[in-house]
């Protein structure tokens, strides 16, 4: 992985890492899909309840942090996915009233994307 000063992507990639490594640990895929699905319900939960919301960014970091583990474990370079993260960064950041709207929940397209035969 890349060394680079104030990145915390990698930062947190590399945390994440290590603390198998100190563990003598590698993720296996099903062991790592039901640590995170176990995480994403409970901060899930957390939301829900909306009473604690230091509990819930404990919650949500253990989501992230889970990710990083069902991709080391499913064979995804740790660059591939900071690359995607900051593609998924750009592509927000890329985002405007004209390109999109809030509807059903969620941020869309304003103009569906057209299929060329």
């Amino acid at each position: 992985m890349t060394t680079t000063q104030n990145d915390p992507l990698r930062d947190l990639i590399r945390s994440t890492l290590d603390f198998y490594a100190r563990f003598d640990w590698q993720p296996v895929t099903d062991d790592a899909i039901r640590v995170f699905e176990e995480e994403v319900r409970e901060v899930t939960e957390a939301a829900r309840a909306g009473t604690d919301k230091n509990h819930i960014a404990e919650e949500a970091a253990d989501v992230i942090v889970t990710v990083i583990g069902v991709c080391q474990a499913t064979g995804v370079d740790p660059e591939k996915l900071i690359d995607q993260l900051y593609a998924v960064i750009a592509k927000n950041n890329a985002k405007t009233h004209e390109t999109h709207v809030y509807t059903d929940g969620k941020i869309r397209r304003r103009f569906p994307k057209t299929t060329t035969p």
